[in-house]
């Protein structure tokens, strides 16, 4: 069994169209996807990309933070994510940009799911379980069962095993920050009691992202640029 987990795709419509390009060349069409949150913000398109994602047939689709805040308005207050004005901005652009529809779909997502799969359970979350702005820490979760804990947030992928348990993250779409600007989603195999986990790396035209962040003024854009460019974290955003 296949799962493919994808997260962080925050508006980078050209990372969203190489990734399913990809499942289409690689027989993948057929896996079912799960979407680990943070669909919108940081990126020039978050309308087209909530109506391509609506498209498709994901498994399920979780909550991010960034998703909360555009939704919700109260999130932006006195927010210690967001390091300076702009980052609000940023936020209330994306909102603006969303069609009635697609803020509705928002609002609907959930933050967790589970499930039990080859004797292995599931259990996945955006950041973590009682914070989707936190980082999910092994001291935290229950490792004495056989459990796989997806989670994104981090835009850094990881695979880590703790006692019985095993935490995974696929990395960012639509922007990574672990000095490697490609797009990067997961691939999970479950095969009688065993999991195997790969990080998968594609090439997207990521100048078509910043053309598009210059050309549509969007605000916090500078930082926004140099991250998708170089794959590191900046306080600018």
């Amino acid at each position: 069994m296949k799962i493919v987990a994808v997260s962080d795709i925050h508006a980078n419509l050209p990372a969203l169209e190489a990734f399913f390009e990809y499942l289409e060349t690689h027989s993948l069409s057929d896996a079912p996807v799960y979407f680990l949150g943070d669909y919108v913000n940081l990126g020039p398109f978050p309308d087209e990309t909530v109506s391509l994602l609506r498209s498709y047939p994901g498994k399920v689709y979780l909550a991010g933070n960034h998703d909360r805040y555009v939704i919700n308005e109260h999130a932006l207050d006195h927010n210690p994510y967001f390091g300076s004005r702009e980052g609000v901005l940023h936020s209330r652009w994306t909102r603006d940009q969303l069609s009635a529809d697609n803020l509705e779909w928002l609002r609907k997502l959930k933050i967790r799911h589970q499930f039990d799969a080859e004797g292995f359970h599931i259990d996945m979350i955006h950041g973590r379980h009682d914070s989707d702005e936190l980082t999910l820490e092994a001291a935290d979760l229950d490792t004495s069962h056989r459990t796989i804990y997806l989670c994104g947030h981090t835009h850094i992928p990881r695979d880590q095993h703790v006692r019985k348990a095993r935490i995974l993250n696929p990395g960012s779409l639509g922007k990574p920050l672990d000095r490697d600007n490609r797009a990067s989603f997961g691939i999970l195999t479950l095969e009688s009691d065993a999991s195997f986990f790969d990080v998968i790396r594609i090439p997207y035209d990521i100048e078509k992202t910043v053309a598009a962040l210059e050309a549509r003024k969007v605000p916090w854009r500078t930082g926004i640029i140099n991250s998708l460019r170089t794959a590191i974290y900046t306080d600018e955003e």
